[in-house]
């Protein structure tokens, strides 16, 4: 089974309490581009993320606000930050290194804030059962590129939302050599 594939970069999902703290209550954010689900997009503001000495600017921000606010970044981000960020699962963040958001006039720190997402697959309700695949089913998938590498333990996240893509930060992307619309194949 062939699924679609989107690389991201480093990003931010915000919360509307932390939003109201970095802008104001009614700000509204400008809309750049869509992302690979149907209600979430790419805002044209970008932030810069802070630890402890060193930063990054210009990291993207994925609206609509979520729960809590979640740091994306590559596992190469670690070393100009300084963190020891681990791969992990969206939103497992007791264990998520700190990290502080700055916006030109204002900051948040997050005690547990800043993930390297795993590799996941989002599939709608009807997908998963159409396939026979659950919410939270850990699968392998192979590449069709550099002599068909296996991508390993990827989660599967099952919504009636979701629509049907493999996500995976940019720099197991480069490793696997895979870029935005390319394919990997569901092996398990």
């Amino acid at each position: 089974m062939r699924v679609p594939v989107y690389v991201l970069d480093r990003h931010i999902h915000l919360s509307k309490l932390d939003s109201e703290k970095l802008f104001w209550k009614w700000y509204v954010f400008g809309k750049e581009k869509e992302f690979t689900q149907p209600w979430e997009y790419f805002a044209t503001e970008k932030l810069k993320i802070q630890w402890p000495k060193w930063e990054i600017w210009d990291v993207k921000i994925i609206l609509p606000f979520r729960k809590n606010t979640q740091v994306e970044i590559c596992e190469s981000d670690n070393e100009i930050l300084w963190t020891d960020t681990k791969i992990t699962s969206s939103w497992k963040l007791e264990y998520a290194e700190s990290i502080t958001i700055i916006w030109p006039k204002w900051s948040i720190y997050l005690p547990h804030g800043v993930i390297i997402e795993s590799p996941h697959i989002h599939m709608s309700v009807a997908q998963s059962e159409d396939f026979w695949f659950r919410n939270n089913q850990i699968v392998n998938v192979k590449t069709h590129w550099n002599n068909e590498q296996i991508i390993e333990n990827v989660k599967i996240r099952v919504n009636d939302k979701f629509e049907f893509d493999f996500h995976i930060n940019a720099e197991l992307g480069n490793k696997y050599w895979l870029r935005t619309n390319d394919w990997v194949e569901i092996l398990d």
